[in-house]
């Protein structure tokens, strides 16, 4: 294996150098590296396993892959790591498989992942819809919405999430933006970090007036059926579910009665 030249760079296969000749890619789609830890333990104990991909940039090494094991290996107080040098892609197609690779891995936070997905859309030229977006990723069109849906949370929720010591999974975030109350939002999402249940915090999403934002909420339906007609009320289930559900009924009766009226007239 060659080492890193001390003039001029190495153009192609597998090389030793400093870490000092290597920069992260600023259209990366990582912005927070949690839980570094147990990885710098790991390169302290053992060395770098997997080389970092780079490919060359003016005189420098930009980092393709591995933007997490070179933040360690400096942490871990590694002066010099393996790196594979590949030729530069294009920029787009690059950051689509990156994109996906993370996806594939669930490797990204929630609003790092939005985001992401938010750029392929305005600056892909193959991806114009989210349909094309979640073809291209293998999942939903429903997913890819969601996803996207985190975008709206206030911008210093946003912040909190993604600088939390704690990765909150998607789902759970997903079902937080739905909420259109940015206090109720968050409230729910303090509650994530401190380690509720998706259980619990499904049950107080249920609790809300906001039932339209939560597809998953549960409804209650009574029905009765008299001589052929059935009369029934679905509403979402909850607190006081039982009393608008009376309430829902005596409007109908009253329409009946003004119907049976305007006919009779």
């Amino acid at each position: 294996m060659k080492e890193g030249l001390a003039r001029g760079l190495g153009k192609r296969g597998r090389l030793i150098v400093s870490l000092d000749r290597l920069i992260e890619d600023p259209r990366n789609e990582r912005k927070t590296f949690r839980n570094m830890d147990g990885l710098v333990a790991s390169i302290k104990a053992v060395g770098l396993v997997e080389p970092i991909t780079v490919t060359m940039e003016g005189e420098r090494y930009r980092i393709l892959t591995g933007h997490r094991r070179a933040r360690a290996a400096k942490l871990a107080g590694l002066r010099e790591v393996e790196v594979l040098i590949r030729e530069a892609e294009d920029e787009l197609l690059r950051r689509r498989k990156s994109l996906i690779s993370n996806v594939q891995r669930e490797d990204l936070g929630a609003v790092d992942l939005a985001e992401a997905l938010q750029v392929m859309l305005d600056e892909d030229n193959e991806v114009h819809s989210q349909r094309e977006l979640a073809r291209v990723l293998g999942k939903r069109e429903a997913w890819v919405s969601d996803m996207l849906r985190v975008l709206s949370l206030p911008s210093a929720l946003q912040t909190r999430l993604r600088h939390a010591e704690v990765s909150v999974p998607y789902d759970t975030i997903i079902r937080i933006a739905r909420i259109s109350d940015a206090h109720e939002q968050k409230r729910l999402a303090e509650l994530a970090l401190g380690g509720a249940s998706n259980t619990e915090l499904r049950r107080r999403i249920g609790e809300l007036p906001d039932g339209k934002n939560s597809r998953r909420r549960k409804t209650e339906r009574t029905a009765v059926c008299v001589d052929g007609y059935t009369a029934s009320v679905t509403g979402p289930a909850g607190q006081n579910a039982r009393q608008h559900m009376k309430t829902a009924v005596e409007a109908l009766l009253e329409k009946l009665d003004a119907d049976e009226f305007a006919d009779a007239a």
